[in-house]
C-alpha cells in the first residue's frame, strides 16, 4: 500500500468513531490546531502527516498502525481508565459511563453483546436500593476510599445526588438492542457481598439485607419480563412496539467474564473487563473478528430463553429465585 493509500485509510478509521454529528475535519483540525483548509489537505492527502500529528491522532482515537501498515505482530491497542487513580473517582467512572451510553446511542444500526459473569451492570440503577448498595460495595471495597472503611450500609440513606446519573444509565441502555449470554451463577457474587457484609456489620441491620434480597427479586421479574417479550424495557414500562430488542441466552457450563461487543454503524468495539470495576476496549479489526466468532459459538452452544423457549425461560429464572431465598432463609433461620 502506497503512502497516499494508508493516510487515506488512516483518517477513514478515524472517521468510523466519530459520532454522526461531528465533522471530520473539524476535529482534525482542533485536534492539530491547524486551520479547516489544512485538515482538508491532510485528510484529503495532499499534504503528508508528520509522526508527531500520527501520535496525536492515534492517542485521541485510539487506533493500532498495525492494520494500516500490515505489521505482523500479536499486539493490540486497547484504551481504557483507571478508576482508583488519585485524579480518577466513582462520581467520573459513572459519568464516563453515561457518556458512553450516549455515544453508543448516535450510531444506527447499533447492538451490545454481553457475555455475564455477573448481573450486567447497567441493571444495578434501574432500582434505586440496587444502585445504592453496589455504590457502597463499589467505593467501600474496590475503590477503598477512606472515607469508607468504617462505613456502614441501610436501603434508607440518601443516595438521591446519583438519581438522576443513574436514571440516565438505564434510559440510555434501555435503548440499546443487546443479546446477553447468563448463567445461574451470575447472582451469586452479589449475594456473598450481601451476605458478607450482612455478617461483618458493614449494613446497620438484618432487615436492609432482606429488602436488598426482595430488590433483587424485583430486578429479577423486570428481566424475566424483557426476556418473555424479547425487548429492553425502562423499569415498569410495559412492552410495545418499536422497543429495542432483547436477546437472552442461558449457558450451563461456561461463565462468562463480562466482556461486552458492541456494532456501531459498521465498526465493531470490544470491552474487557478488568480489576473489578473497569474496562479496556479496542476497535482494531482482527482482534474484533475474533470476538465477534466467539461470541457466536457461545451463542450456538448456549439456551435461547427470549420470546420462545418458555420452560427452560421458568427454570432458568426460577433456579435464581432459589438462590436468593436460600441467602432469606440464612438471615431468618
Amino acid at each position: 500500500m502506497e503512502a497516499g493509500q494508508i493516510q487515506s485509510s488512516f483518517f477513514n478509521q478515524i472517521k468510523k468513531q466519530l459520532p454522526p454529528h461531528l465533522s471530520l475535519v473539524d476535529e482534525i483540525a482542533d485536534i492539530l490546531d491547524v486551520s479547516s483548509d489544512s485538515a482538508y489537505r491532510r485528510i484529503r492527502g495532499e499534504k503528508q502527516i508528520s509522526f508527531e500529528e500520527i501520535q496525536k491522532l492515534s492517542v485521541k482515537f485510539s487506533i493500532s498502525l498495525d492494520q494500516f501498515l500490515h505489521l505482523k505482530s500479536n499486539s493490540f491497542l486497547f484504551n481504557g481508565y483507571i478508576t482508583n487513580d488519585s485524579d480518577f473517582n466513582y462520581d467520573n467512572w459513572l459519568n464516563e459511563v453515561v457518556q458512553q451510553l450516549a455515544f453508543f446511542c448516535m450510531h444506527t444500526p447499533r447492538h451490545h453483546y454481553y457475555v455475564a459473569k455477573e448481573i450486567p451492570f447497567f441493571y444495578y440503577y434501574l432500582i434505586p436500593e440496587i444502585a445504592a448498595f453496589k455504590s457502597f460495595f463499589f467505593m467501600k471495597s474496590i475503590l477503598y476510599y477512606a472515607d469508607w472503611k468504617t462505613a456502614r450500609f441501610s436501603v434508607k440513606d440518601d443516595y438521591s445526588r446519583y438519581y438522576e446519573t443513574w436514571n440516565k444509565i438505564s434510559d440510555y441502555y434501555a435503548n440499546i438492542p443487546c443479546t446477553e449470554i447468563w448463567s445461574i451463577e451470575n447472582i451469586t457474587s452479589t449475594l456473598h457481598q450481601i451476605e458478607f457484609y450482612r455478617v461483618t456489620g458493614a449494613l446497620k441491620s438484618n432487615e436492609d439485607a432482606l429488602v436488598l434480597l426482595e430488590k433483587f427479586e424485583e430486578l429479577l421479574t423486570h428481566l424475566e419480563k424483557q426476556a418473555e417479550y424479547g425487548v429492553k424495557l425502562k423499569y415498569g414500562q410495559k412492552p410495545s412496539e418499536g422497543l429495542a430488542s432483547y436477546n437472552m441466552y442461558s449457558n450451563e457450563i461456561i461463565m462468562g467474564d463480562n466482556m461486552q461487543q458492541l456494532l456501531l454503524g459498521k465498526n465493531l468495539v470490544t470491552f474487557i473487563n478488568h480489576s473489578i470495576l473497569n474496562f479496556i476496549s479496542t476497535t482494531d479489526e482482527m482482534f474484533n473478528d475474533y470476538m465477534k466468532k466467539t461470541i457466536s459459538n457461545l451463542a450456538q452452544k448456549s439456551t435461547p430463553i427470549s420470546v420462545t423457549n418458555e420452560k427452560e425461560r421458568l427454570l432458568f429464572f426460577n433456579r435464581i429465585r432459589a438462590k436468593i431465598a436460600a441467602s432469606k432463609a440464612l438471615i431468618l433461620k
